[in-house]
């Protein structure tokens, strides 16, 4: 039998091609190629890959009438290209698209659960070089990593007391955070108790040096623009309640100088916003507030009811015991209801 000899032309440019081919489907599957935080204001993209799989975090707000909508989405990723991924929320079949293009990524859906109604279906984000995640250390003496399904099932995998592990830090902060764990020749991806971690940010000192912040942009605060009246809860409803000897509490967000005036009924307070995140939940934010005297305040708000004009805020201190409150535009309707008691105060 004749033994057919190759040409040795042709088996390197087999090899080559071969090569080719497994080092463009190692950069898909990458374990870090595009690991890290894209941010741009009012929205984060949060890229955790792993040799194992991959998980996706994206927040953003948008218009919606005459408030914001949010999104709030933990994704996994389900396959990847070099430049197409395929994911969806745990639990979820409504799938995502990200287009890895050279200068950008492009994150795709068409009637995303983790949005508010009104969702456009499509958002970016500049490539350039992403911020690193957050490190962290491992304290408990055993971290087990959970699987991003609905149940978030335990895995076998784990890191022990001392570990570095890379974290993307949610602004809300849930139970259960993305992770990441770069071993000697592969990284583990998944989700681990915050509980079991110990982060710069948890060390901090309390009263670091402020630094001055530039107020927000004025078209990011534009959704939250006006005069804030307070409501006071009566039995199922809300009533204004008018008080014997000072004004209505109220705020007044203006977006032109980036301030909110808080008015406290006998006084009023103007603080900057210095930060604008998307919180947990449809029509969720937090705004952080500086105080002339550098004092930081994060103040949580969340869309109640769009068509009546009513929110819900809170916050350590000039929000603790008041939260329910309703554009000035719309307070005719709600009852207003005189403070009773009031007759001192006409002597």
């Amino acid at each position: 039998m004749r033994k057919i000899q190759p040409k040795f032309k042709n088996v390197s440019m087999l090899l080559a091609l071969g090569l080719a081919a497994a080092v463009s489907n190692a950069s898909a599957q990458g374990s870090d190629g595009l690991t890290g935080l894209y941010s741009k204001d009012g929205g984060a993209l949060a890229i955790v890959e792993g040799s194992n799989e991959t998980l996706i975090h994206y927040s953003a707000g948008f218009p919606q009438g005459d408030s914001v909508g949010t999104c709030d989405c933990a994704l996994v990723v389900q396959r990847k290209t070099p430049t197409r991924w395929t994911l969806n929320v745990a639990g979820e079949k409504e799938p995502w698209t990200l287009r890895v293009e050279p200068q950008r990524l492009v994150l795709e859906t068409k009637a995303p659960t983790c949005c508010g109604a009104g969702y456009p279906g499509k958002d970016s984000f500049t490539r350039g070089t992403p911020q690193p995640l957050t490190i962290c250390k491992v304290k408990a003496s055993k971290a087990g990593f959970f699987a991003s399904d609905a149940a978030n099932t335990p895995r076998k995998t784990f890191v022990v007391s001392g570990d570095a592990v890379e974290v993307y830090l949610d602004p809300v902060e849930p139970d259960l955070i993305p992770a990441r764990f770069q071993g000697p020749q592969k990284a583990t991806a998944g989700l681990i108790k915050r509980a079991d971690l110990d982060c710069a940010a948890d060390t901090a000192p309390s009263k670091a040096p402020q630094t001055a912040q530039a107020p927000i942009a004025a078209d990011k605060l534009q959704p939250f623009a006006g005069t804030w009246v307070e409501l006071t809860r009566k039995g199922k409803g809300f009533v204004i309640l008018k008080p014997c000897s000072a004004q209505n509490r109220s705020f007044t967000v203006k977006p032109a100088t980036g301030e909110v005036v808080v008015q406290l009924g006998q006084e009023a307070t103007t603080l900057k916003v210095t930060s604008l995140e998307p919180g947990k939940g449809a029509g969720a934010w937090v705004l952080g507030l500086t105080s002339a005297a550098g004092k930081p305040e994060a103040l949580q708000w969340k869309t109640a009811d769009a068509a009546k004009g009513t929110v819900s805020v809170t916050s350590p201190d000039l929000f603790s015991q008041s939260h329910d409150y309703v554009r000035q535009e719309k307070q005719s309707a709600f009852p207003v209801k005189q403070e009773t008691g009031c007759d001192e105060y006409e002597q």
